[in-house]
């Protein structure tokens, strides 16, 4: 009978998904307001007859107009006129402001409700329901909602339910000025796919409907259906998520949740606010860090895409310096040189360099073979003459210079270190790599990690570089970029699968190493990490394999049509351990 119920009167997981109907003619906001479905007991009768009942909620009995119920509030964040919840007591003005699209609500129903009438599929048999006067509603932007309708819903449960959600859901997202970028991409191979990148709004979307309806212990905790709630923190500078520092307790409290976890869906930046619609979603590395560790000190543990302090240390590329002395990481000699040094004595910043690479690369060679060039490039096999400035804290290739001499490592060191507005203390300088295309391994480590397991990439997917260009600037993308199969990589490597097994091989016992290192940083395994590696045939059945970078959860799934909802479910499933 529980299958029954869940399965045909319920709905099952599919009639959840029912979420984005279109609201009736004339509702406020033209937003997609409550799509829930009648859940919970009868409010007469024994728990023996309530427990048969073939009905979508509140027993069997028909309900009448004015009966109080609790429903299932649902309206699409993404939104800009849809009306969402605001929580009494959050300070209004400036600062970030704090939004429910999701959860439980009280209301009363507005028209009788026959539970056996109730068709999923037909909005004519939901019950309406009238939002309680004391509950306010808001735009994204602002805007006041005088009062909100009657409206029909798809679930709803017995009044004064007290029962705690289990997982309280927050997305930390961008609320200032849009930029088209975010949600409107040109198709190409290196594009971010459908559900586009982890800030924009289709993505988040994406996020509630395939992530969040779709988890097993979401849509059904122990009979009770959609235990989760979902808050929207919309900030709209760096200020706002300085200012969430002293919020963090209040945010904390608003959460019923069991289970409570913040999504941050902004990418750190070096830079100061500009204000420039196409630096949306990006944040002041110090403001981040600091809010998301406040944040974690209140209790919300960080659920997307790491804890703060291993966000920085991922984003911020230093470990590719540190890592570069072990030999087990398979990384070009680098280190790191600090903007003091270059803008004070620039010729002394660049022979630093050199000299310290090529100790490195004394302490740690890369293994070669008689017959085999140079690793990790032959232009470097007997010194150091050609390699890259780059920065942390920055994507897509933009901030990736190339040098081959002193004298241009010196004008390379002074482009990077000396842009308007950038705030970055120093830059990395590393060794040239050769390689013939990029591998990128996507692990989903188990938790817990069974000690001396071996994991493996739950897909492999490769891509390729073009001729850079010489006359991008710092800040540009420097080559074209395009997606490679299997085959593909074949065809460059003259059919040698060998070596194609051999480079997969290598790679994936790298990541042995490059997974633990990481644990060893956050002693919680990472439920999702990319690790791209750089290969390069050389020679028949052989392969040389050098590691690129981490990349954190969220990170472009290339040609992985399933890999985002693969990924939420992996972060959710960490959420609710």
């Amino acid at each position: 009978l529980k299958w029954f119920r869940s399965r045909v009167w319920e709905g099952g997981p599919s009639t959840c998904r029912h979420w984005a109907r279109p609201p009736p003619a004339g509702a406020a906001g033209g937003a997609a307001m409550p799509a829930a479905g009648p859940e919970s007991t009868a409010q007469n009768g024994d728990a023996r007859a309530r427990s048969r009942t073939p009905s979508p909620g509140m027993g069997k009995a028909p309900l009448k107009r004015g009966a109080p119920v609790q429903f299932f509030f649902e309206a699409d964040a993404s939104n800009k006129q849809a009306n969402l919840f605001r929580p009494k007591g959050w300070k209004d003005g400036t600062g970030p402001a704090l939004l429910q699209s999701h959860g439980w609500m009280e209301g009363t129903l507005q028209e009788p409700f026959d539970p056996a009438a109730f068709d999923a599929s037909d909005q004519k048999t939901w019950p309406v329901v009238q939002p309680n006067a004391d509950l306010a509603f808001e735009t994204r932007a602002g805007q006041r909602a005088a009062s909100m309708p009657a409206r029909p819903v798809q679930r709803i449960r017995e009044a004064g339910a007290a029962r705690a959600p289990l997982l309280s859901f927050v997305f930390v997202r961008w609320g200032g000025k849009y930029s088209a970028w975010m949600d409107e991409q040109e198709t190409n191979d290196g594009d971010w796919g459908k559900y586009g990148s982890p800030p924009s709004d289709e993505y988040m979307t994406a996020l509630v409907r395939e992530g969040l309806f779709a988890h097993p212990r979401l849509l059904e905790d122990e009979g009770h259906r959609c235990s989760f709630e979902v808050f929207n923190l919309f900030v709209k500078s760096s200020v706002d998520v300085w200012e969430l520092c002293p919020k963090a307790p209040e945010l904390a409290k608003k959460l019923k949740g069991r289970k409570k976890t913040l999504f941050w869906m902004l990418w750190p930046a070096e830079w100061e606010d500009t204000g420039d619609p196409d630096f949306a979603c990006y944040v002041e590395r110090q403001a981040l860090f600091s809010g998301m560790r406040a944040c974690e000190a209140a209790g919300l543990s960080a659920g997307f895409p790491h804890p703060g302090d291993l966000f920085e240390l991922i984003t911020s590329k230093s470990w590719m310096a540190t890592l570069s002395l072990h030999p087990l990481a398979r990384l070009p000699a680098c280190v790191l040189v600090t903007k003091d040094k270059v803008l004070t004595d620039l010729s002394s910043a660049a022979s630093d360099a050199l000299a310290g690479m090529e100790h490195i690369r004394k302490l740690c060679p890369h293994k070669v073979e008689e017959g085999d060039p140079g690793a990790p490039s032959e232009i470097n096999k007997d010194g150091i003459k050609k390699g890259v400035v780059k920065m942390g804290w920055s994507w897509e290739n933009r901030f990736v210079s190339v040098w081959t001499s002193t004298s241009q490592l010196q004008a390379r060191l002074k482009d990077m270190m000396s842009q308007p507005n950038c705030t970055a203390s120093y830059c990395i300088v590393q060794e040239w790599v050769d390689f013939d295309f990029e591998m990128r391994q996507y692990f989903l480590p188990p938790c817990p990690v069974v000690p001396g397991a071996r994991l493996h990439p739950a897909r492999i997917e490769c891509n390729a570089w073009g001729e850079r260009s010489k006359e991008s600037t710092v800040g540009q993308s420097h080559a074209s970029f395009s997606k490679l199969s299997e085959s593909d990589c074949l065809e460059k490597w003259s059919q040698d699968k060998e070596a194609w097994e051999s480079a997969k091989a290598q790679a994936t016992e790298v990541g042995q190493f490059l997974i633990a290192w990481l644990m060893a940083a956050n002693a919680r395994p990472v439920p999702m990490i990319r690790l791209d590696f750089m290969c390069k045939r050389i020679g028949p059945g052989k392969a040389r394999v050098i590691f690129g970078e981490y990349c954190e959860m969220g990170a472009c799934c290339l040609g992985w049509k399933e890999g985002p909802p693969t990924i939420w479910r992996a972060a959710l499933d960490a959420a609710l351990r």
